[in-house]
């Protein structure tokens, strides 16, 4: 069995390390497919069923939530999970071949679970290790697997077709959920579940819901605002820039060419080809003689 272990780790980092970021992983992460929408009708739908759930389960329980918990409580719930997340991250930063990220994965945990008090205290973003988060759709984006259409999840919001599943993978996967199945009844497990969801949505109503605040549109809104954090998460933070659609194109100057300079006197007419015209007399002469 160690040995199978061993095997499996080893196989592992030699797959991440055949990963890179190149012009096929560019083409991934572009998710111009997702911009297109194709599904718009049935996610506007599945979008206004969240909102109703949403508006009549969750936010009155993230009301009470909010009211009962300071903020400072709250923060530290929020980097709790996220210390247990790390592994995650760990995983999916050696699939990627991003064995730097891997090893802050390893860092921020060990520092976190042993001087901030299992996680309740981020001291590793302090010490300039600040959280490098990895997913499994973005993993599936490291090995050219493209976007697909733009995807509205039913309860978990905006993602696309690739990064759906990539979120089950990762939910499967969640290794809180392994340790949870030994020690926890399924009761337990599903109460853990959902206060997991109401804090991320605590964290949504401090932030997010302001961008929605005299929005014409908001599923549209919403749309805009994910597709360019999910580009931005993909590319680690540091996307290429976009052509600007709308780039105003200056228009060409030709160079103005200057006539050429008159002769300051006409040339003399040809007398052969030109007709004789009287002489111009002197007023100041005497008339010819009759």
């Amino acid at each position: 069995m160690k040995s199978v272990s061993i095997a499996s780790l080893a196989l592992l980092v030699a797959v991440g390390g055949c990963a890179h970021n190149g012009p096929r992983f560019e083409r991934a992460a572009s998710l111009e497919a997702a911009a297109l929408d194709p599904w718009e009708s049935t996610n506007r739908t599945i979008y206004s069923i969240n909102k109703a759930v949403d508006g009549a389960v969750l936010k009155p329980v993230v009301t009470v939530y909010r009211a009962v918990l300071p903020a400072a409580g709250r923060r530290g719930i929020s980097n709790m999970y996220s210390n247990f997340g790390e592994p995650l991250n760990f995983a999916n930063a050696v699939l990627q071949g991003k064995f730097g990220s891997a090893f802050r994965a390893l860092d921020r945990a060990l520092v976190n679970t042993l001087l901030g008090v299992g996680g309740l205290a981020d001291h590793a973003t302090g010490m300039e290790l600040p959280e490098q988060p990895h997913d499994f759709g973005q993993t599936l984006a490291v090995y050219g697997i493209q976007s697909g259409p733009y995807l509205m999840l039913p309860f978990f919001g905006p993602s696309t077709l690739r990064d759906g599943v990539g979120f089950g993978v990762d939910f499967l996967a969640d290794p809180l959920d392994f340790a949870g199945r030994e020690v926890l009844t399924y009761t337990e497990r599903m109460f853990k579940i959902g206060f997991r969801v109401v804090d991320a949505r605590a964290t949504l109503a401090e932030g997010g819901e302001q961008m929605l605040l005299g929005s014409a549109d908001e599923y549209a809104t919403i749309r805009s605002a994910w597709l360019q954090i999910r580009r931005n998460e993909l590319f680690d933070g540091s996307p290429p820039a976009l052509p600007a659609d709308d780039e105003v194109i200056e228009p060409y100057d030709e160079p103005v060419i200057a006539p050429a300079a008159l002769p300051l006197t006409a040339p003399a007419p040809d007398a052969g080809t030109m007709p004789a015209t009287p002489a111009a007399t002197d007023p100041a002469s005497p008339p010819p003689p009759a």
